[in-house]
């Protein structure tokens, strides 16, 4: 079994997009491969190019303010997308990991401001808190049989009544300890601290899926869970991890919006998990088409920022954001769905 490339389409039985068995590489790459591989690329540069050059929008959009502001403001929702592609390469979907990254990151503010505990103590418990989630939602998948959206669905909803119990519907905004505000203000050579941490936890998780047999099974679990259990690959544990090491950079991104906004508010969090779905599947229709990807995943985050920061600058409503995720979401379905038959017919 090799590393290659697979097709994104709709799966039988869920409804949901999956991967499936690539067909056999054509020697040579068709000018059509080179488009699609690097399509959302493309588009991304020439939003900046038109945004920069528009007369209403290009002074503002090129301020160095501005363009800080969209770098550390996407580091956030970039890493609860980054969380949400590590269930989706085993075919699976998490639609806990908006909630999980409100929950985790509202303990530890609340941990820190309300029962003293040491900051750098309270980022770890919520990282443990995060992991812990991820292995309810594991145990329940791989294990009981539940289904991947029932399953998730339910979680974030238990979240959710954990989340106003313990804040009583109210923001903690006074006693989170320096350390929180710290990691999320500040930049080192011009650059937002937030966006080192992202291109941090972005690295080693590319490195954990292309470098590493725990990424190459997710894979192929993703491609053939059936050909997988045949060949003895423990499929039922690979899966369980692959939601706690979404529960754990989901809970990392929750300590990040607590850091960066000085407050943890009860609402945060579920307003990620559409976001971030639909950056992961715009982002599987780049860079490595077919596949859920980091890089893809990022430069789909990127592009809906600079599209929505542009489209603001012109004058644009607040629904607007909203309705490019949700655009996002079903173009990413629709070229996923096309792509993957064109190379079946080929």
């Amino acid at each position: 079994m090799t590393d290659q490339e697979t097709a994104v389409e709709f799966g039988p039985h869920t409804g949901m997009i999956e991967s499936a068995p690539p067909p056999k590489r054509r020697t040579g790459r068709s000018a059509a491969s080179l488009f699609e591989q690097y399509a959302l690329v493309l588009l991304l540069v020439g939003m900046i190019i038109l945004f920069s050059m528009l007369d209403r929008t290009g002074a503002v959009f090129r301020s160095q303010a501005n363009l800080r502001a969209l770098l550390s403001n996407q580091a956030v929702i970039a890493l609860v997308a980054l969380a949400s592609i590590v269930p989706l390469i085993a075919g699976q979907i998490d639609l806990s990991v908006g909630p999980v990254a409100g929950l985790c990151g509202l303990l530890s503010a609340g941990f820190a401001a309300h029962d003293g505990f040491p900051g750098l103590l309270t980022i770890l418990i919520g990282m443990v808190i995060g992991a812990a989630i991820g292995l309810v939602n594991g145990v329940l998948i791989a294990y009981l049989g539940v289904g991947a959206i029932v399953a998730t669905l339910g979680t974030a909803t238990l979240i959710q009544a954990i989340v106003s119990w313990y804040s009583k519907n109210q923001t903690i905004v006074q006693g989170i300890p320096h350390l929180f505000t710290d990691l999320g203000t500040g930049d080192v050579a011009g650059i937002p601290r937030t966006v080192y941490y992202l291109i941090a936890v972005s690295a080693l998780l590319y490195y954990a899926l292309q470098q590493t047999p725990f990424g190459r099974h997710l894979y192929y679990i993703g491609e053939n869970r059936q050909a997988m259990e045949l060949v003895g690959i423990p499929v039922k544990a690979y899966v369980c991890a692959s939601f706690v090491v979404s529960g754990v950079i989901g809970a990392t991104a929750g300590v990040l919006q607590v850091a960066i906004a000085g407050s943890a508010s009860p609402e945060v969090g579920p307003g990620f998990t559409l976001p971030a779905l639909a950056a992961a599947f715009l982002g599987a229709t780049a860079i490595r088409p077919g596949r859920f990807n980091v890089a893809g995943t990022l430069t789909a985050i990127f592009l809906v920022a600079v599209i929505v920061n542009g489209l603001t600058l012109l004058g644009a409503a607040d629904w607007m954001q909203p309705a490019v995720n949700g655009a996002s979401l079903l173009v990413a379905v629709i070229v996923g769905a096309v792509a993957s038959r064109r190379r079946a017919a080929r």
